[in-house]
């Protein structure tokens, strides 16, 4: 009974060093667990956002402060998206999340401009709408990409697959070209 329970002790020691000895995470997979993170607290504060936006009372007196406290709040969080460290697998959203913050912060600045003039400035309010969408749909195509989907092609957007292929360069050439003269012809 002793060498039976020696044996499952031995074996259990044996089961927690190798999980042990397997848990060891190199600094990549530290950097995927931050940037994981990172963007699970954005997509949070994104959904809180939208939730208060959504929950404001447009009959309020304050709701206009609310709204530019909630959008001020939304331009940071945009601003730490576009700071973030992407791992080297999604380096292709990092110019999508400096475009969105960029955006961001535009939608934000004419959003103040719309509301703390003397009179309530459509125009502003409907570039500030623009710039708002413009930050909302790079953060849309992130998601895609995160997610491993395919971003929709009549969005305007060219997609390059990353090959191994020295000559990369002159295959966009070459494609820019045949679209040249297709458009030619046409």
């Amino acid at each position: 009974m002793q060498k039976k329970r020696y044996k499952t002790v031995l074996a259990a020691f044996a089961l927690a060093g190798c999980l042990c000895g397997c848990s060891k995470t190199t600094e990549e997979e530290k950097a995927l667990a931050t940037f994981s993170s990172s963007i699970a607290d954005f997509t949070a504060s994104i959904k809180e956002a939208n939730e208060q936006i959504n929950g404001l009372d447009a009959t309020q007196a304050d709701s206009p402060a609310e709204l530019l406290e909630i959008l001020d709040r939304l331009d940071d969080e945009f601003s730490k998206l576009a700071a973030l460290s992407v791992p080297e697998q999604y380096l292709g959203i990092e110019d999508l999340a400096d475009e969105a913050s960029l955006n961001m912060s535009e939608a934000v600045s004419y959003y103040h401009s719309a509301f703390e003039s003397e009179v309530f400035n459509e125009s502003d309010a409907d570039v500030a709408y623009q710039y708002y969408k413009r930050a909302m749909t790079r953060v849309e195509y992130i998601g895609y990409i995160l997610a491993g989907g395919e971003i929709p092609e009549n969005d305007h957007v060219t997609i390059y697959e990353e090959t191994n292929d020295g000559n990369i360069i002159d295959k966009w050439f070459e494609e820019k070209d045949a679209e040249n003269e297709t458009a030619a012809s046409e």
